[in-house]
């Protein structure tokens, strides 16, 4: 009996393979629906890069999301939505969109072209002053609401407290979780009062007491990047990338431009340019013409 039961899940089993889902490996099943490993993997190879950081190699993530993804979904089956006009409508705009999207897909790929190490090095000389990397600074601080409070900090660092160890102590600033590091910032990016100061120390050096709209700061400057030019090695791969992105551009504009005037088209000017409403009045230049010269 046991035997005969196993047999029937079993036979049950593929019929559902062969009914919801291509044989494999099975992620899960839903109210009898089959996920695949195969549909699991394709969604995670989609996936955005911001996505794929933020989740690391979570497939159990994934695989929950797929399945309420597909409860939801055979829920507004079982509500007869799939006859919905806006249903019907929307599927229509997504196919056009994607049947677009995989074509212009394959006339990019057909577009590229190798890109030679001339053609890269003749592009790093017109486009120098793009490759700067600007001056960075990186440092830390510890941000308090008074100035007695910053100059209690300030004698627990001269005791020889570590600054960082003080940061999280006494710092009101998010940043004191990481000890009060800010991470590298360029001119602009941060308030006037705290570069100015940032300017004036060397690596390892701290600042006196700093006062900011924010409050009052010591301020610890642990790296500083001076300006200089990106080398030809450094942004090769990036210029290849821009060339490459340049030449399957210009090969679909080629090619959009080529289907277009040979496609017979005829626009019906009435329909597709409606005339104003007698109330509409016409909206005058921005700027007055120039009376011509004599």
């Amino acid at each position: 009996m046991k035997r005969i039961l196993v047999g029937g899940f079993l036979v049950v089993l593929l019929l559902l393979l062969f009914r919801f889902g291509s044989p494999g490996k099975v992620a899960a099943v839903v109210n009898g629906q089959v996920i695949t490993a195969a549909e699991l993997d394709g969604r995670m190879s989609r996936l955005s890069p911001q996505a794929r950081a933020a989740i690391g190699n979570d497939r159990r993530r994934i695989t929950e999301e797929m399945v309420m993804e597909t409860i939801l979904v055979q829920e507004a089956r079982r509500r007869g939505l799939e006859g919905d006009p806006q249903v019907q409508s929307l599927l229509k705009e997504a196919r056009r969109q994607i049947l677009l999207g995989r074509l212009l897909e394959i006339v990019r790929q057909e577009g590229a072209a190798n890109i030679g190490d001339a053609e890269i090095s003749q592009f790093y000389e017109k486009n120098k002053d793009k490759f700067v990397e600007p001056e960075t600074f990186r440092a830390s601080h510890i941000l308090v609401e008074s100035e007695e409070a910053a100059k209690k900090a300030l004698s627990q660092v001269n005791g020889g407290e570590p600054f960082a160890k003080v940061a999280e102590q006494t710092s009101t600033d998010p940043s004191k979780t990481r000890g009060g590091d800010v991470g590298y910032f360029k001119k602009g990016d941060l308030i006037p009062e705290f570069e100015a100061a940032c300017e004036k120390l060397k690596p390892g050096e701290m600042s006196s007491i700093v006062k900011s709209p924010l409050g009052y700061h010591l301020i610890l400057l642990t790296e500083h990047r001076v300006a200089r030019s990106l080398s030809l090695d450094e942004v090769r791969d990036n210029i290849r990338q821009q060339l490459l992105a340049q030449q399957q551009q210009q090969k679909v504009g080629t090619f959009v431009q080529h289907l277009r005037a040979k496609a017979q088209v005829k626009i019906h000017e009435s329909v597709a340019l409606p005339a104003l409403p007698s109330s509409t009045k016409p909206i005058p230049p921005a700027v007055s013409p120039k009376p011509a010269k004599p």
